[in-house]
């Protein structure tokens, strides 16, 4: 084992590099595992097993092992990739965008196996003498798809002086089948996926001060479904304790299923099987590529009318694990302590729009018609508010502008106002919102603020981001103070960056209604959206 040390040497070792000592090996508590060190001094540690799961079973604690482990490649993800997809493109529109001359061709699908229970850690600085915040990136996908092994944290971790987790759970009918009503063994089958999230956060707080991390500094942060799950850990008693931040982009998670919702899921898988309805055995013997077609069978028929709506195969409010809605009507008591990040991006749908070329040539009559079938009779009114806001803008953009508000803006905006409110009536935390405008360039600027455009700039990897953020030092700056102001959000509680060219972040309340508004100058703007969002209020219906 020459060349190997124990994370807890290297700390004793001043002067000496990482690379001269060798790789990093850390000893956790099932057993020691070896890493891998990048030529900036960071190490990361892949495909690390935090739990093992028979299918819709709450995890289990990993197994222990002798001797050391190699770390060193990501575990898989999730079962997700429909065999049969429907015809035509993708329906998101990165698809589309050309990768840049030079880039490096891109990387292999990554495996997928239901063992996908597997974390990932960056950290600049290993052992029990540094205590660092630790930021537990939550992906994307909703509920149905995504990995936590696309990202690379190294820089985050470098810059921001945090230590860096990425994981997989279980998703789609794997991790979100309800099963209570027929098998007691099952009782929390709906929300399996979440369960294991907790599983790698408990992990986490029995071995990351290995890795330089403070247990007592846990920060989750996701995008889009990302963010719902860390509304869930904010508000089930099971994560109790074990979150002290959260930050969610463009995620808004105001209620999650109702048990009714998840049990017309259930009944509809069964009977694409061919299975006898409650049969659980026969659906845990169901070959996993089988149960995985006819999931996506059922999710066809049974898609969400808006972003935030969750119709099937999503966390299910069980009165257990979640006794009630996250942030509807009012937030769950338990999710005013912890201090929020929140926001969204300026022209989030055009992201979902890859299907939908039409939707990037309106004239004003396709605008209208759009307008009406989504807003009914509110459309006039609104589209008269839009003309005034955005009188330059194109009818394909005042469309994204309108759809976008519809379904992230409004309700990120109602999140953070009845944090606020809650907060002023029985104390709590405070909240930070922002809203990024950076418009991206790919596809010749059509696409302005994207959905996942932030992905990039949060991780400080703005190089890897250049499809869709262009090249230059505008995406560099914004990188250096996204990355900054959440780093900082990780070690205080507060997303001051420190950074000379930004304004102080300041917190989100009734009065005030601050946003920070993140693009090439940032600033500060207080109620933006303000007359739209007013008529658009009551139609969030939760």
């Amino acid at each position: 084992m020459a060349g190997v040390l124990a994370a807890t040497s290297l700390a004793a070792m001043p002067g000496r590099s990482w690379a001269q000592m060798g790789e990093p090996v850390v000893e956790t508590a099932q057993g020691r595992l070896a890493g891998l060190l990048d030529a900036d001094g960071v190490a990361s540690f892949r495909g690390v097993r935090y739990a093992r799961a028979q299918r819709f079973m709450p995890p289990q604690p990993p197994e222990s092992w002798a001797g050391v482990r190699a770390a060193r490649q990501f575990g898989a993800s999730a079962p997700q990739t429909n065999a049969s997809p429907p015809p035509g493109p993708p329906y998101v529109i990165t698809a589309q965008i050309p990768r840049p001359e030079g880039a490096p061709p891109p990387p292999p699908p990554l495996p997928e196996d239901e063992a996908c229970q597997f974390l990932n850690i960056w950290t600049a600085a290993l052992g029990h003498q540094v205590r660092r915040p630790v930021m537990v990136w939550l992906h994307g996908g909703l509920f149905y798809g995504g990995s936590g092994s696309t990202i690379d944290g190294s820089a985050l971790a470098a810059s921001g002086e945090v230590v860096v987790v990425s994981l997989n759970h279980r998703l789609n009918a794997f991790g979100f089948t309800w099963l209570g009503d027929f098998d007691a063994d099952f009782a929390h089958s709906g929300n399996a996926g979440m369960l294991d999230i907790i599983a790698a956060l408990r992990w986490l707080k029995q071995n990351i001060a290995a890795f330089g991390g403070d247990p007592e500094r846990i920060t989750v942060f996701g995008t889009s479904g990302g963010g719902m799950k860390a509304a869930f850990l904010m508000a089930s008693p099971a994560a109790a304790g074990m979150v002290q931040r959260a930050a969610a982009q463009s995620g808004p998670a105001l209620r999650f299923m109702e048990v009714e919702q998840a049990r017309r899921a259930t009944h509809a898988l069964f009977a694409a099987l061919d299975l006898p309805q409650g049969d659980v055995r026969a659906l845990q013997q169901v070959p996993a590529a089988r149960l995985l077609a006819a999931y996506h069978s059922v999710a066809a028929q049974m898609r969400a009318s808006r972003f935030i709506d969750l119709p099937c195969f999503a966390p299910v409010v069980d009165g257990d694990l979640l006794v009630q809605h996250p942030f509807a009507p009012q937030p769950a008591p338990q999710t005013r302590a912890i201090p929020m990040v929140l926001g969204w991006n300026a022209q989030e749908m055009s992201f979902f729009m890859g299907a939908d070329p039409a939707g990037f040539t309106l004239d004003e009559s396709g605008l209208e018609t759009r307008m009406q079938g989504l807003f009914g009779e509110r459309a006039a009114g609104l589209l008269a508010l839009y003309r005034q806001a955005y009188p330059k803008a194109s009818p394909s953009r005042l469309w994204i502008q309108a759809h976008s508000d519809y379904s992230i803006m409004l309700p990120v905006m109602a999140q953070a106002s009845r944090r606020a409110a809650a907060a002023d009536t029985h104390g709590g935390a405070d909240s930070f919102v922002y809203r990024l405008d950076f418009q991206s360039p790919a596809l010749g600027g059509k696409l302005g603020a994207l959905h996942t455009l932030e992905a990039n700039l949060l991780f400080n990897t703005p190089r890897a981001g250049t499809a869709v953020l262009g090249e230059g030092p505008g995406p560099e700056l914004l990188a250096a103070r996204m990355s900054a102001a959440w780093a900082r959000f990780a070690h205080t509680g507060v997303p001051d960056s420190g950074l000379a060219d930004v304004p102080e972040w300041s917190r989100f309340d009734l009065a005030s209604q601050n946003v920070m508004v993140f693009d090439e100058q940032c600033r500060i703007e207080g109620d933006p959206s303000a007359a739209v969002r007013a008529a658009m209020a009551d139609m969030l219906d939760a």
